[in-house]
């Protein structure tokens, strides 16, 4: 058996063995493709809809048999990290514009 010395590097290895049990349970008890089946039936029973609806005559509006949820996956953390991202992107561009601009300098002389 291998003796870890380093404490912070057991307890890493076995939060990853946990981790990875735990996807590995999830994928073996079929929970992915349960979720996945009870989409497609609900998408069946929205088509079933549509099909009596265009039998019945009655007006049909795409809305009334999508089931789209749009989702806020934004928090703090990621608003940060947009204004972190959108500052290095002008600082980049002013420093690129400045390089091209010595280098315009260089070639003209």
């Amino acid at each position: 058996m291998i003796i870890i010395k380093n404490k912070y590097l057991e307890f890493i290895i076995i939060l990853i063995i946990i981790i990875y049990s735990a996807c590995y349970y999830v994928a073996c008890s079929g929970y992915y493709e349960y979720h996945m089946q009870e989409k497609t039936m609900l998408t069946n029973k929205k088509i079933k809809e549509f099909e009596e609806d265009i039998k019945n005559n009655k007006e049909i509006d795409i809305k009334d048999y999508l089931d789209y949820e749009e989702k806020d996956y934004t928090n703090k953390i990621t608003d940060i990290m947009y204004g972190i991202s959108n500052n290095g992107n002008k600082i980049a561009r002013k420093l690129i514009k400045g390089l091209f601009k010595k280098l315009s300098y260089l070639v003209d002389e």
